[in-house]
């Protein structure tokens, strides 16, 4: 345990500094090279939900150019200010916020794959914090060890030294010294993974797809919309959306409501209609409960990776066995990203949508 604590330095601590600012400077640039290259170009053979692979692959690449900052600016520091101990202590703290929250990042949009590819779930009454946090749950146990605690145990080790030494957080010189040394043998071995990783996301992109593509182009296009939509299903399943289901309706005011998705639909929009079934509930009562579920709807389908961008909500309501009363919303993702930013939440921020179209009965 001794050891652990009082960690042997190098002979020529100095003349490690400059080998590592040499060393890192040039890791740092063909990285960052690197990574534009395969964002820009190696994506664009993903015919499907390229949209969430791209972000699995930017907190990747996260890691990576934070260590790989720390580890230029830190033996800079060291080797040209002479009271560089407390600089190296808030950069060391700002290279930890920094990489554990790309690294829980990282964790969670894997998470969100796995999840609307298996069988596993977010509960849709969970919050923004909540859900984040089962995404990562879902990884399963053990890949969950394996990820995040060598993670943990690497930032935390220096402040470990440190307090052994100086009872302090402020770092030691062998706090310094190991909180470059371990960064950067995790570089070294991220460097090894930039390209097997890319080709992991291949696979798993290729097999999300179980159709044949041998058609012209643009069938593949039509397919891929397919394709897309049953992704989106699939993270509205996960969500607790079960009235995608007639046989598991939802209930809604004194009657029922359900969803017919138009899944197989070959166009570049996502369109629900939205069946409701009540008996007895004034015009303005019916409004709000509708805004209020399309609201809820609209926003589990901006917090989709899919890349279907265009969005439709038909309802179709039916008041006491009369004839049916419409409620239509299309939505792009940019104005759900917009109605939704900063967390605000107001359902009649739904009839503000510039294509919006309400049935006389509902009009205010």
């Amino acid at each position: 345990m001794d050891i652990v604590l009082n960690p042997p330095l190098p002979i020529s601590l100095e003349e490690f500094y400059k080998t590592l600012l040499s060393v890192s400077g040039v890791l740092f640039g063909i990285a960052f090279a690197a990574m534009l290259f395969v964002l820009q170009s190696g994506f664009s053979s993903f015919k499907f939900s390229r949209r969430m692979f791209l972000e699995l692959y930017l907190h990747f690449g996260r890691q990576l150019l934070y260590t790989l900052a720390y580890l230029t600016a830190a033996p800079f520091l060291v080797l040209f200010f002479s009271e560089s101990s407390f600089a190296v202590s808030w950069l060391y703290i700002l290279y930890f916020v920094y990489f554990l929250n790309a690294s829980l990042d990282y964790a969670k949009e894997e998470g969100y794959i796995i999840t609307i590819h298996s069988t596993k779930f977010v509960p849709r009454h969970y919050g923004r914090i909540r859900t984040y946090f089962r995404y990562i749950k879902n990884r399963g146990a053990l890949r969950n060890i394996l990820f995040l605690f060598p993670i943990a145990m690497f930032l935390v080790y220096p402040y470990a030294i440190s307090i052994h030494e100086s009872k302090s957080l402020y770092l030691t010189k062998t706090a310094i010294f190991y909180s470059c040394l371990i960064p950067l043998l995790y570089t070294l071995y991220k460097v090894t993974k930039f390209i097997p990783e890319f080709f992991v996301y291949t696979g798993m992109e290729l097999s999300s797809n179980t159709q044949d593509f041998s058609e012209e182009q643009s069938e593949e296009e039509k397919q891929q919309n397919v394709v897309e939509k049953r992704a989106l299903k699939e993270h509205l399943n996960n969500h607790g959306v079960t009235e995608l289901n007639a046989m598991t309706p939802r209930q809604f005011i004194d009657g029922e409501l359900y969803i017919n998705f138009l899944e197989n639909k070959e166009s570049s929009e996502a369109w629900f209609n939205v069946n409701i079934n009540i008996t007895n509930a004034n015009p303005g009562q019916i409004r709000r409960a509708v805004l209020e579920y399309a609201s809820t709807l609209a926003k589990l389908l901006q917090k989709s990776k899919v890349g279907i961008n265009t969005f439709v909500l038909s309802f179709h309501i039916g008041i006491d066995n009369q004839s049916s009363r419409n409620m239509f919303f299309r939505a792009s993702r940019s104005e759900l990203d917009k109605m939704f930013a900063l967390g605000q939440y107001n359902p009649e921020d739904m009839a503000k949508l510039k294509n919006v179209l309400f049935d006389e009965l509902f009009r205010q």
